[in-house]
């Protein structure tokens, strides 16, 4: 019988013992760590694999959507809430169950069914390019926002953070340009460097100068312009 790496992630004691409890009562489930606090759980997460995760979404110093924002490649989730409407967000991440507070041993087993059951089928972490059909979901600092796709013009990076650039404003998020790259529809945006991803609906044209070096200008108020590497000219050429 396989064993599926498991995190609980639970700041109150009483459901943090429950859970390690039903936990131990599948014998599928490997227990290999119980964190208390977002910050613990990030770390946890950052430097060990695992293939399950319980997360509560109510966590001191970082919340349950704060640590999937922050990680590349997350396990499977099931979060844990007391709200009701933070089932909406949950589903948001691509999360495969949540568990209402307070919660029987039957509604457990039932999410690590359903859990196990995709584990089994793929033996891997879900895909990462699943994207949400309304929008790009990022979280900056305390709020979280759906961005349209269509108001994207393109996305770039700075240092260990990511913006996205709009019309209207600049979104700030913790999430890397890869990571985000993979929330992306498909043929819709197209990653033009190392640093910036853009919407193709605005890409204007492309230009070269005499060094052989390439630039795109887009369809924005701005008229921004930016670098495309060499790797991606190809990919370009062909789209225009």
């Amino acid at each position: 019988m396989t064993e599926w790496k498991t995190l609980i992630v639970e700041d109150e004691a009483p459901t943090r013992e429950l859970l390690v409890n039903y936990c131990l009562a599948r014998p599928e489930l490997k227990l290999v760590k119980v964190a208390k606090d977002g910050e613990e759980a990030l770390e946890y997460l950052q430097n060990e694999e695992f293939h399950l995760a319980f997360l509560d979404i109510n966590l001191p110093i970082l919340s349950g959507l704060d640590i999937l924002e922050r990680l590349e490649n997350p396990p499977y989730i099931i979060f844990i809430t007391a709200l009701r409407d933070k089932a909406i967000e949950a589903f948001e991440f691509g999360v495969i169950d949540y568990l209402l507070k307070p919660f029987s041993k039957e509604r457990f087993f039932k999410a690590v069914d359903r859990a196990l059951e995709i584990l089994g089928n793929e033996a891997d972490k879900p895909s990462k390019n699943i994207f949400n059909e309304h929008g790009l979901f990022i979280l900056e600092k305390e709020n979280h926002f759906l961005i349209p796709y269509g108001e994207i013009i393109y996305i770039s990076s700075r240092d260990n953070f990511s913006v996205v650039h709009t019309e209207k404003r600049q979104y700030v998020t913790y999430k890397s340009l890869k990571s985000l790259e993979q929330k992306l529809p498909p043929g819709k945006f197209l990653r033009i460097y190392k640093q910036y991803i853009i919407n193709l609906e605005k890409l204007s044209h492309l230009q070269s100068d005499n060094m052989g070096n390439y630039s795109v200008h887009l369809k924005d108020e701005d008229e921004t312009q930016l670098p495309v590497g060499r790797k991606y000219i190809s990919k370009i050429k062909e789209l225009l």
